[in-house]
């Protein structure tokens, strides 16, 4: 573990999580102390307990290249790690999964292709039947994770997870105050399939619409869900419940 995150200032890391105003933030400063206990591609998110495949992520720092091609090969369904968080109560190390076999070993050989070879994940079982999730891809080569950077990590995510269900009750009691700006089933069906690696132009082939057509629906949910890119807005919806995969 790295000074930043050695004695008194893991606390002062935990407790600038708790203060963060909003979802924003709270992924910001979260990045950054992930940041400070080595170098990790993350991604976290939440799934129905005994379902796997129906991830939504929250925050990912996976090349878009990498996302785009885990959700078009519908890997979510076949990832041994999800399987592993939704019966594991406490963190494990992705090497101590079981051994895996059919379509998962393209999954793994494209990790491999990534230059991931272990890596550390962390579920927490929530009372709503969901689990939230979070798993940190090491991308140094190293044979074993060190306790203490496993301690931070868990430490980190369960203070991010406490940090996101207040701000989450804070938006959905702000939520029935008003009408939120919810997206259209045409801009939901065309985020599912650009999720699924098509192009605007598959797209319109697939709806039977203009290129253009494709386009204006994507940006609107682009605008409405207030992402920069079609791919964060993909994963803003399906972490919002509005799409699936």
């Amino acid at each position: 573990m790295t000074a930043e995150l050695s004695g008194n200032n893991i606390m002062d890391t935990l407790e600038t999580l708790l203060q963060a105003r909003n979802m924003n933030e709270l992924a910001t400063r979260f990045q950054k102390a992930v940041s400070e206990l080595g170098d990790f591609y993350c991604v976290m998110g939440t799934m129905p307990k005994y379902r796997p495949g129906g991830l939504r992520p929250v925050l990912t720092t996976y090349p878009r290249t990498w996302i785009r091609h885990y959700l078009g090969n519908n890997y979510g369904r076949v990832d041994p790690l999800l399987r592993r968080a939704l019966r594991s109560m406490s963190g494990f190390e992705w090497r101590s999964c079981d051994p895996i076999s059919g379509p998962a070993i393209a999954l793994t050989h494209d990790i491999f292709d990534l230059g991931l070879r272990n890596g550390f994940a962390v579920p927490i079982h929530g009372p709503d039947a969901s689990v939230f999730y979070a798993s940190f891809g090491q991308k140094q080569s190293a044979p074993t994770f060190p306790l203490r950077t496993r301690m931070a990590l868990s430490m980190l995510v369960s203070q991010y997870y406490e940090r996101f269900q207040q701000l989450n009750a804070a938006k959905a009691a702000q939520a029935e105050e008003g009408t939120p700006d919810l997206l259209t089933p045409r801009e939901c069906e065309c985020l599912t399939w650009v999720a699924h690696g098509k192009t605007s132009g598959d797209i319109g082939d697939i709806l039977m619409l203009n290129e253009n057509t494709v386009n204006f629906h994507l940006k609107n949910a682009q605008r409405k869900l207030q992402c920069p890119n079609r791919i964060s807005t993909v994963i803003r919806a399906l972490a919002l419940g509005l799409i699936s995969v």
